[in-house]
């Protein structure tokens, strides 16, 4: 486990991370100060030096804008594994992974809340190599609060009954149809009125040989 931070030294290490993803650059101490509102840069060096002792950040002593993040916490937590080719459980119930995806551009710009409604699942099966999403993929979604909303044809992680599977999602009327981008693969069609259909995500992308 990493070490513990105190509130005002969590406080500090997020606004910087926040400064980093809006900026693309480090802040220097003086806006550190300002952002924050404290009385004295003083107040920032002590909170700074903490941080490094404790490993999440560096810097070089007197130059400006060189503080890097080492440990982020704008991450995805990689949930489990998700079916391409069938209707299988996922979310074990096990320790989550943390994903730091912050470098990647679509991910580069957003907060930290923005991040936190993402997640991320590794892909078992070849039902969707069409759409460019292999078995090990892992594949980042996007937490979905409205499922109405989602148009056909997008690529959904559906979960049906206590399973769930990675498909092209379509409607028409009561039946879901959720269907692979592989043609050696038969569509999975739910009367939505007699089975109960969750949308658990929406695919932002994948990543090949992150871990």
């Amino acid at each position: 486990m990493p070490p513990r931070l105190t509130r005002h030294q969590r406080r500090l290490f997020h606004w910087i991370e926040d400064y980093i993803a809006e900026h693309g650059m480090a802040p220097l101490f003086d806006e550190m100060r300002d952002g924050l509102e404290y009385e004295s840069k003083s107040s920032v060096s002590i909170h700074m030096k903490a941080l490094k002792d404790k490993g999440y950040l560096t810097y070089i002593p007197r130059k400006a804008r060189s503080t890097q993040i080492l440990r982020p916490s704008r991450q995805v937590p990689l949930l489990g594994t998700i079916a391409a080719h069938s209707l299988v459980t996922i979310f074990p119930d096990e320790e989550v992974e943390m994903l730091n995806l912050a470098g990647l551009p679509k991910f580069a710009g957003l907060s930290r809340h923005e991040i936190s409604q993402y997640f991320a699942l590794r892909v078992r099966g070849d039902s969707m190599e069409g759409a460019m999403i292999a078995d090990g993929d892992i594949v980042v979604m996007r937490w979905h609060n409205d499922p109405t909303e989602i148009k056909n044809g997008t690529i959904v992680a559906a979960r049906v009954n206590e399973t769930t599977t990675l498909k092209y999602l379509h409607r028409e009327g009561s039946r879901i149809m959720l269907v692979p981008a592989n043609d050696r693969y038969q569509p999975t069609t739910i009367d939505a009125e007699w089975e109960e259909v969750e949308i658990q995500g929406v695919y932002v992308g994948s990543v090949r040989g992150l871990i």
